[in-house]
């Protein structure tokens, strides 16, 4: 009964997580996968809290509305945490997936980014890590950021964690930036920070179009 019980449950939220946004998967443990960055501190609880950035590719794409203003592109990669050392297993916290986007000119001083994701798949056991409701890209961002040239950082999605490890895998996560002059660069970081403000940050490698 038990059993049945929990298909239901898990069926019901992945229903829901599908209606809300897709390309991201949630899962709880390691992540088996090549790490590309990584970061830790110690918190005020003499816990190892670590970002960690893996398998990320990010594929430009020639712009879809076919604007050479617009700068379009994939992002495939898995964003992790890991907390090790004193009661680690109650740590909570918030995991951040992101971009700085640099950029030596902009045509009237805004920049405007946009976000989707093409599905999202759940694997939820009896302790899912993470808040679906909290998994939603945030879509539609303009901002002001002056003629340039300038860096400018975006989140755009993000959730609440608990506990000793977790992770986000992307797949098929679609940006776009529009309002760019001359070449893009794009660095994704990964940030968690503890209820308590402790925050460490990841860096990957540089993307440019």
């Amino acid at each position: 009964m038990r059993e049945t019980k929990l298909r239901v449950r898990s069926a019901r939220l992945f229903a829901m997580a599908t209606v809300l946004a897709t390309g991201l998967t949630l899962g709880a443990g390691s992540a088996a996968a090549a790490v590309d960055s990584t970061n830790s501190i110690v918190d005020h609880g003499a816990r190892t809290v670590e970002a960690i950035q893996a398998d990320t590719r990010i594929d430009f794409v020639p712009p879809l509305d076919g604007n050479p203003l617009t700068r379009e592109w994939f992002h495939n990669g898995t964003a992790a945490y890991r907390v090790s050392g004193p009661h680690a297993e109650d740590w909570r916290g918030r995991i951040t997936i992101g971009y700085q986007v640099g950029f030596p000119a902009t045509l009237n001083g805004r920049l405007r980014f946009e976000y989707s994701t093409p599905g999202l798949g759940l694997d939820l056991g009896d302790d899912s890590v993470l808040k679906i409701d909290s998994l939603i890209p945030r879509a539609g961002i303009e901002l002001e950021v002056g003629f340039g040239p300038g860096i400018k950082t975006v989140e755009v999605a993000s959730g609440d964690v608990r506990g000793t490890e977790g992770f986000l895998r992307l797949g098929a996560f679609h940006g776009t930036v529009t309002g760019v002059l001359g070449p893009t660069n794009i660095r994704p970081f990964v940030a968690v920070v503890s209820d308590g403000g402790d925050t460490v940050i990841t860096y990957g490698q540089l993307w440019s179009i």
